[in-house]
């Protein structure tokens, strides 16, 4: 028995839905582990770089007018050392945590433009392979197993014992044998037809759908 059908822009834009909400995901995720690890490295170095900072510009705060250090400024600079040092203990932590507040605040809003941003390219990046698939498609199958072209010449055979995958969307079905599952790839079948009769095609799908050994899940 043959079955003719198209993969459709409609089709393109159902399934682009179906993968972008995942895609995005990943993507969130990715950002988080990034920022996470941001975050930590912040928080072991920014401290240590701020107290030595702030020792720094205060030995150079009496050093600098006069170019030399009299014994004067060596109390003066040790005295202020004595009481910056357990000040910084008291209350660094909070003065920290306050600026790494700050500086989390700041790449939230730079991250909103910017993910609308990413968006848009993740999805570019997913349609180029689905407009790839669009087209006109002839299914050929018997009892042995099912053969799919395209009208570019591109084929795909496979014995029913392969058959290791049923996937069901919204307007298409995936079936692909274990292999073909590992490389990410499916014969997608259209659950309507443009290019037969609509009885025609329900009854040759659901004789399809019948020699084949997996039920469907859901994508």
């Amino acid at each position: 028995m043959e079955l003719h059908y198209s993969i459709t822009p409609a089709h393109t834009e159902a399934r682009l839905a179906e993968k972008l909400p995942q895609a995005m995901l990943e993507h969130d995720r990715q950002q988080a582990r990034i920022m996470a690890g941001v975050a930590r490295w912040q928080k072991r170095l920014l401290g240590p770089l701020l107290f030595v900072l702030c020792l720094i510009g205060g030995t150079l705060a009496l050093y600098v007018p006069e170019r030399r250090f009299t014994p004067e400024k060596i109390i003066a600079l040790v005295i202020c050392g004595l009481i910056f040092i357990p000040l910084w203990w008291r209350y660094s932590g909070r003065w920290l945590n306050h600026l790494q507040a700050l500086a989390a605040a700041r790449q939230a809003r730079r991250r909103a433009p910017l993910r609308e941003l990413n968006q848009r390219l993740i999805a570019a990046r997913l349609r180029a392979p689905l407009k790839a698939a669009e087209g006109a498609y002839s299914l050929s199958f018997d009892e042995q197993g099912f053969t799919l072209s395209n009208a570019r010449g591109g084929k795909s055979n496979l014995a029913w014992t392969q058959v290791s995958q049923l996937q069901e969307s919204a307007d298409c079905y995936a079936l692909a044998s274990a292999e073909m599952a590992r490389k990410g790839l499916a014969c997608r079948i259209a659950k309507h037809s443009d290019l037969m009769p609509v009885e025609t095609y329900q009854q040759g799908l659901q004789a399809f759908l019948s020699q084949c050994p997996v039920a469907p899940s859901a994508n």
